[in-house]
Order: C-alpha cells, then structure tokens, then sequence
C-alpha cells in the first residue's frame, strides 16, 4: 500500500478502505470459485456429448454417414449460393 496517502486519511476512512479492499477479495474468490465450477460443468457437457455422439455413431454407422453426407451437400449448396450471388453483384 502507498503510505503517503494512508497518512492523510482519517482512522474511519482507513477502515472503509480495507473494509472495501476485504469485500473485493471476497468476491473475487467467490467469482473464481463459480469460474471453475462452471467450467467442470461445461467439461462434463462436453465429454458427455462426445460419448453420446460416438456411442450413436458407433451404432448406426451408415445413417451417420449419411447426416453426414447431407450436411455436407446443403453447407456446399449454400456455399456455391453465397458465391455466386456476391460475383454477380461486382459487374
């Protein structure tokens, strides 16, 4: 702490001050608390998904591959759309 200015401060306005600095590091550790437990939570979401998808993948391979597979014609179809009306905007 800087004690030039702690010495110009009132006792009163000292113990606001660190009553304040307290209150900060309170919930700031209360924040990282709810940080990590939320990031678990999303770990867990995340790797549970995962095991789903592969679980389902590994019981319905062809239909996979064909979710796939249509997935894969309609972002190229969108993607050729895009395209071909952003070249023909430029004549």
């Amino acid at each position: 702490m800087n004690t030039e200015s702690s010495g110009s401060q009132t006792p009163a306005q000292q113990e606001q001050f660190e009553k304040l600095i307290a209150d900060l590091k309170a919930v700031l550790r209360d924040g990282q608390e709810l940080l990590k437990i939320s990031v678990g939570t999303v770990k867990e979401r995340a790797l549970s998904g995962a095991q789903a998808t592969e679980r389902l993948v590994r019981e319905r391979p062809y239909q996979s591959l064909g979710v796939v597979f249509g997935l894969g014609v309609l972002v190229g179809v969108v993607a050729v759309s895009m395209f071909s009306r952003n070249c023909g905007d430029k004549d």
